[in-house]
């Protein structure tokens, strides 16, 4: 039995890329499960609101998607492995499944984004068995007829692209859909080359978010999350240190 980390009330999990794949790829099996890539800013809004923090509570597998969750571990004594990014998971996913004849289906960004990022999958992992795509520009009103055709293929793995509302959606209809599920940010818009992640050594460093900060400077409202979370994770390693010093 794997443990979890608990970074500011969310149990993040302390596995390995390899062995986060091997968990995901049960509930591939099971066709159920949420799968939650959490990485500073979801930790953060879990942390201030607790309708979030339900929905990341709820979740078969949150991961550990960024370095600041990474250096909120240790500064919290209790590290976890490894980065585990929903980028890279998505790969290491999509890999398997063109190896196992998985049934994938990508839901998200604008109009015909879906559709390049499923070509990149399909020229990356021949033989990926990509049974639909749908941009995801729709209204709540429309979610039903969104889980009627994302069910109607037989879906074994959905992969969303739906921004901030992304994790909610999928919490919601969790029940509803009959396959496993992760929401993959910005990831979509990175495969069909309308964005780019940081250079290799940047993603080491951990200076992706500056990248992105660079390349997107109308992101600084959200990137402020990460200092305060870091900061709040600072005053939660000073609370835990009391607690283990009192008599």
């Amino acid at each position: 039995m794997h443990r979890t980390v608990e970074i500011l009330g969310v149990g993040v999990s302390s596995r390995t890329m390899a062995e986060t794949v091997e968990e995901a790829l049960i509930l591939v099996a099971r066709k159920r499960g949420q799968i939650v890539t959490a990485n500073a800013e979801i930790i953060y809004t879990a942390y201030r609101q607790p309708e979030f923090m339900a929905i990341l509570h709820a979740a078969e597998l949150v991961t550990a998607d960024g370095m600041g969750v990474v250096l909120a571990s240790r500064l919290l004594g209790d590290p976890v492995p490894e980065r585990v990014s929903g980028y890279d998971l998505l790969h290491e996913l999509a890999r398997r499944a063109a190896d196992l004849g998985l049934r994938v289906y990508l839901l998200g960004g604008k109009s015909g984004v879906a559709e390049k990022a499923a070509d990149k999958l399909k020229a990356l992992y021949p033989g990926i068995n990509i049974v639909g795509t749908r941009h995801g520009y729709f209204a709540d009103g429309e979610s039903r007829a969104v889980i009627d055709g994302i069910n109607s293929c037989a879906t074994d793995l959905l992969l969303a692209a739906l921004g901030m509302r992304g994790d909610y959606w999928l919490a919601e209809h969790k029940d509803a859909l009959a396959c496993a599920m992760m929401q993959v940010g910005g990831s979509f818009d990175v495969l069909a080359g309308h964005a780019a992640r940081a250079p290799l050594y940047l993603q080491r460093a951990g200076l992706e978010w500056a990248y992105r900060l660079y390349k997107e400077p109308w992101r600084y409202k959200r990137m402020l999350s990460l200092p305060q979370f870091l900061a709040a994770v600072v005053g939660e390693r000073c609370r835990r240190q009391q607690r283990r010093e009192k008599p």
